[in-house]
């Protein structure tokens, strides 16, 4: 059977409509699970003192302000406020850091630290979302903040800063990114269940490579994406080692991102399947060497951002141009190579675009506020499932196909039994194989005179009458087989040779219920064997032992006759 362009069409369309499915059954969950929050969420960017660099800053909106130049990493900005006067107490002031460290007071008294000890000993400060109680009766006092730079380029604006109920602070962060929560946490666990999968198939003997590949993107990505918009804090925190782990798991997804693009055989193509495993390895290798340095506390790891963005990105289009090269002349949009590569180019492209506006200019557009790898990852498994899908749809057809042809194959035309052709192919698979068996010869009598006394139809109906008796005798132990003529074959692989002798014993009152509908004579000699009686084991000579004990008892029913 051959796939169409209208087959391949339908992937796409099954691809999007899963996509759909999705997205509904998301929005209904989040409907569902999202926290009915009584906290008093209070924007708190407005009315600042900012110091940096030498320079005041007065009455600041933190979202719209911008340092002047990029900071370096030690250098520090102070943030002065007063608290409003309606503040309830039990409040507490929420921050997102990004590679800084940070230290509140409240009228000149010190609450809160984080980071100083990592800064001074030359680590690596971790980003967070900080929640910092107020103490009580704190209406209208002087708070300080100052953030100090982890590294360069550390941040180039102070957003986000909010007023919250303490016990709610970090919970309605994650409330209002509770979308990519639940996409995160989806992909994890998918991820972990295609990498079972795999681990069966490959137990199997089975083709598990590129599932295994897709299992560890989507853990992966999932991952990144929960340390990203640091919702491990839910887990965890130590924000330095949620930090690493956001970097690592981000580098990590790369290596099977560029495994799925090039799985495909590049049949003839020698130098760009080379081409293919060297942009791999020396992504691996880049990955490898900046883990262990970074675990070594030999680097930072979050300052190998900027290259893993560009080598990554560049190794995604070359190994997409290479399989795009492969596909000439198939039709590009009906490839699923092309279509993944597309995913992967648009994707990552959007999201190297989105990071730019974001870390440097923080537009407030919902849209900036989350990776777009996340749904990119998301849209590209549904592509894959809605292939997958489409495939087992036509491998289902291709082997009901083959089973209908095979079983007309295989079927006698009169009788509906088994015929000679199955027959053949049962005596071969039983001469390479260990088992025992048994069989059993019969011959129907007084075929000749039926069809020569009452025509060829009676005697077509006498041979379906005796197939029924068989069947209902013989069906649940053995196969029934019509060789040709009125000849019948009984082949049990199962060796129950008592079973079958009772069997036989239902014979002769199922032959007088068909004898009283028919009108005639209904019976038939039979000959039982086994393999075990016959040495040097052959299904030739099992049945002819079979059909020579048959046409023993075939002499002896005439002689009683007589």
């Amino acid at each position: 059977m051959k796939i169409s362009n209208i087959g391949r069409k339908r992937k796409i369309t099954i691809s999007a409509f899963l996509m759909l499915i999705f997205i509904v059954a998301l929005v209904n969950l989040v409907n569902l699970t999202r926290l009915s929050s009584a906290s008093r969420r209070e924007d708190f960017s407005k009315g600042w003192q900012v110091l940096y660099d030498g320079q005041e800053y007065e009455n600041v909106d933190l979202e719209s302000f911008r340092l002047p130049r990029p900071i370096k990493r030690g250098e520090f900005l102070t943030l002065r406020n007063k608290l409003p006067l309606d503040l309830p107490n039990g409040d507490a002031l929420v921050i997102p850091l990004t590679l800084s460290t940070i230290s509140v007071e409240v009228n000149k008294c010190m609450i809160y630290g984080y980071g100083s000890k990592e800064l001074t000993a030359g680590e690596m400060v971790g980003s967070a979302i900080h929640v910092v109680r107020i103490p009580d009766n704190s209406q209208g006092k002087s708070v300080s903040i100052v953030i100090r730079a982890g590294e360069d380029r550390a941040f180039a604006y102070i957003s986000g800063m909010t007023l919250e109920g303490a016990t709610w602070g970090f919970t309605d962060y994650i409330n209002y990114n509770i979308y990519p929560v639940i996409i995160s946490i989806s992909l994890i666990m998918g991820g972990l269940v295609i990498i079972i999968i795999s681990a069966f198939l490959a137990f199997r003997g089975r083709d598990w490579h590129k599932i295994i590949h897709t299992g560890i993107m989507l853990f992966t990505v999932g991952v990144w994406n929960l340390c990203m918009i640091h919702a491990v804090q839910l887990f965890s925190l130590d924000f330095k080692w949620n930090t690493f782990t956001r970097y690592t798991y981000g580098y990590l997804s790369l290596l099977p991102a560029i495994c799925i693009l090039s799985s495909a055989e590049v049949e003839g193509r020698k130098k760009e399947k080379l081409l293919q495993n060297i942009i791999f390895y020396f992504n691996f290798t880049g990955v490898a060497v900046v883990i262990t340095l970074a675990l070594f506390r030999k680097i930072h790891i979050c300052n190998m951002r900027y290259y893993f963005q560009i080598t990554g990105f560049l190794s995604m289009v070359i190994v997409s141009l290479l399989e795009l090269r492969k596909c000439r002349g198939q039709g590009f949009f009906y490839t699923e190579k092309f279509r993944e590569g597309v995913c992967f180019f648009v994707f990552i492209s959007a999201e190297a675009i989105r990071y730019i506006l974001h870390s440097r200019f923080n537009f407030r557009i919902p849209i900036l506020q989350h990776s777009f790898l996340l749904y990119g990852t998301l849209l590209l498994v549904l592509m894959m499932l809605g292939s997958y899908i489409y495939e087992l749809y036509v491998s289902y057809l291709k082997q009901a196909e083959e089973d209908t042809l095979k079983q007309i194959a295989f079927t006698d035309g009169l009788t509906g039994l088994l015929n000679r052709t199955y027959c053949k192919e049962k005596m071969e698979e039983l001469d390479n194989d260990t088992r025992d068996y048994h069989m059993i010869s019969f011959d129907v009598d007084g075929l000749k005179l039926i069809n020569d006394s009452k025509g060829h139809h009676e005697g077509d109906r006498l041979l379906r009458a005796f197939a029924d008796i068989l069947r209902k005798c013989f069906s649940d132990v053995g196969d029934v087989i019509r060789p040709g003529g009125d000849e019948f074959l009984i082949i049990s692989d199962d060796a129950r040779k008592q079973e079958l002798k009772n069997r036989l014993s239902w014979l002769p009152a199922l032959e007088k219920d068909a004898e009283r509908k028919l009108g005639f004579s209904v019976s038939a000699a039979y000959g039982l064997a086994g393999s075990d009686e016959v040495k040097d084991c052959s299904t030739e000579k099992v049945y002819n032992l079979a059909d020579k004990r048959m046409y023993e008892m075939k002499m002896q029913l005439k002689r009683n006759k007589k």
